[in-house]
């Protein structure tokens, strides 16, 4: 199953619960204000409608993710799907200063969160020094597929990446750390 071998990288690095809400909440963060400012960039117009970086981005992103797994990919589209459009509607009433200074401020606060994690619950260095692609690109899927897990949603998928996990000796046990 592709998605599970490629969900088990990201997995690795987020197996402790408190860590795994820490990227529910930053990786979203992360993701909108960076639509925020990729929505600045005007590419084209097309019949009226205006393109932009953070569309092109978020086009080839989905795209990539509807490789993955369909359910995961359509549950991303409607969850970034809506922060990408909310940060376009945004980004017409903000100046450039302003945009900046928010993408700045939560951009710090996001990663910080999600280092904090990493560094105090999951104990180990965040996946983005190994993979700046998963940690950029892959984790807006990979924090659906949390939730979808969380839930009791798609217990098969999980039960693969745990394998997967497994059978790469990277599965960690945290449930006396609680």
């Amino acid at each position: 199953m592709k998605f599970a071998k490629e969900m088990a990288f990201y997995s690795a690095y987020h197996q402790e619960k408190r860590n795994v809400w820490i990227h529910v909440l930053g990786v979203p963060t992360i993701t909108f204000t960076l639509f925020l400012v990729l929505n600045r960039l005007e590419l084209v117009n097309v019949f009226g409608y205006t393109i932009t970086a953070a569309t092109v981005f978020g086009i080839v992103v989905l795209a990539y993710y509807f490789t993955l797994d369909f359910i995961f990919a359509a549950a991303t589209t409607l969850v970034f799907g809506s922060l990408m459009f909310l940060a376009q509607y945004i980004t017409l009433s903000l100046t450039a200063t302003t945009a900046w200074s928010i993408f700045a401020v939560a951009q710090l606060v996001g990663w910080g969160a999600q280092f904090y994690g990493h560094f105090i619950f999951e104990k180990s260095r965040p996946a983005l020094f190994d993979n700046l692609f998963q940690a950029v690109v892959s984790a807006p899927i990979f924090v659906i597929a949390d939730v979808f897990f969380e839930l009791g949603l798609r217990k098969d998928v999980q039960e693969a990446v745990r394998q997967e996990l497994a059978a790469q000796g990277k599965l960690k046990n945290f449930s006396t750390a609680h």
